[in-house]
């Protein structure tokens, strides 16, 4: 009965479409607009260490905490909590972009939930492995020189910013998605082959057979990568939490630049993977790759009809379909070609403090309502991926700025100059 409630929903698009009109707000919500130039708001690397420890010793055991096995190029760590011992696994990640730090505490606090004793956390944990890794690039944001001053680049910007710390390269040929001596843009360099979880994914010789696995620079744009496979640590870090957990869905929590639709301000974008062509070459030495990206496709569609369905509800909620490219290398479609439901969830930045907490609330509800339905049902075989395109439609208005989100089109650096 309760599959055909949900799928009856296609015939109900017009009105859940009246909903999604009904959540638009006219302005940011409950906010003024401007930067968020208070960074005292947010967590530190230190603070976010002792607000997962403090979550993960009251959880009961709950929750385990847990370092991926890269450090950055300062030598930091990488946490993710592992909650609940279900047979179903999910991954959760935010703030690969360094300067996009409101997911960061959306994941902190959907830790928090999951972690303590409420009915409906012992049921999401009965059921499911939820891994979250609520910030993956740990340099980007506050990173710190030997002194305890900020990091800086080639032009002597400081952190936050959007790419990790790995100042090598200052002349051209600079490497793919790179900016000149601060680092590489992680959301790029997410390996998508099964057999290859080392390769660096700009670069790949997709000719060879899934066992012929690249680590050098086939196509001589420099020497920045021969022998080196992929250079990016905290990429390698969420390519191995998938392997060794093999999630059904994985969220991406990112932020975006100011977006309007029918004149009013989106608050939160997301998309599925997109990356057919590859999955189509794949398929010419993979015979289970095109079949493998189909299964993650719709069940990141599936996927985004729960975040559709839930954010409906919510006035300061307005989404769009989010822009996004084909590239394999984007985590929404690497580990889409890998299987899983990969999903892309943006919300909107460059905002003032007191609608980041409204903004939080966003990625939080999303996250929440995946984990929920896939406690009830791991195959999300309720919600029809017919309706991810039916339900969230590309904004019409001002199109995303440069400098936030998954794509980012505003400096000739980032794409190696």
């Amino acid at each position: 009965m309760r599959k055909v409630v949900r799928i009856a929903a296609i015939g109900a698009a017009t009105a859940l479409l009246a909903g999604l009109g009904w959540a638009q707000p006219s302005t940011i919500p409950n906010g003024p607009s401007g930067e968020n130039s208070s960074l005292a708001s947010l967590r530190s690397y230190d603070q976010l260490l002792k607000a997962l420890e403090s979550a993960v010793h009251t959880s009961g055991g709950a929750a385990t905490l847990h370092y991926a096995p890269y450090t950055s190029n300062t030598g930091r760590k990488v946490p993710y909590v592992v909650i609940g011992k279900g047979p179903t696994a999910a991954l959760i990640i935010a703030q690969q972009h360094g300067d996009e730090m409101e997911t960061s505490d959306s994941a902190v606090n959907l830790v928090r939930d999951l972690a303590n004793n409420s009915q409906a956390s012992q049921v999401i944990r009965n059921s499911l492995t939820v891994v979250v890794v609520p910030r993956v690039n740990v340099d980007g944001f506050d990173g710190e020189k030997p002194d305890g001053t900020p990091l800086t680049d080639a032009s002597g910007n400081t952190v936050p910013w959007r790419q990790n710390y790995d100042p090598r390269f200052t002349v051209n040929p600079l490497p793919a998605f790179y900016t000149r001596g601060r680092g590489y843009d992680i959301n790029r360099y997410h390996a998508f082959r099964p057999e290859c979880p080392f390769d660096n994914p700009n670069y790949p010789n997709l000719t060879t057979g899934v066992t012929s696995c690249e680590t050098k620079d086939i196509d001589s744009k420099g020497p920045y990568l021969v022998s080196e496979g992929n250079p990016v640590p905290e990429a390698k870090n969420v390519r191995w939490l998938n392997d060794q957990y093999k999630p059904v869905m994985a969220l991406d929590m990112h932020h975006q630049g100011t977006r309007v639709h029918d004149g009013q301000m989106v608050t939160a974008s997301t998309l599925y993977p997109t990356a057919v062509d590859t999955a189509v070459r794949l398929q010419a030495v993979d015979p289970t790759a095109l079949a493998r990206f189909n299964a993650g496709q719709t069940m990141a569609k599936r996927v985004v009809v729960v975040i559709a369905q839930k954010l409906a509800q919510y006035p300061y909620a307005n989404l769009s379909r989010y822009p996004g490219g084909t590239e394999p290398g984007i985590s929404r479609n690497a580990y889409g070609l890998l299987g899983s439901g990969s999903v892309l969830l943006e919300l909107r930045g460059g905002i003032a403090t007191k609608s980041g907490g409204y903004i939080q609330k966003i990625g939080y509800h999303a996250s929440m309502a995946i984990l929920d339905e896939l406690a009830k049902d791991p195959t999300l075989g309720g919600f029809s991926p017919d309706l991810a395109d039916v339900l969230v439609v590309p904004a019409n208005g001002v199109p995303p700025s440069g400098g936030q989100g998954e794509t980012e089109e505003d400096d000739p650096d980032h794409l190696g100059g």
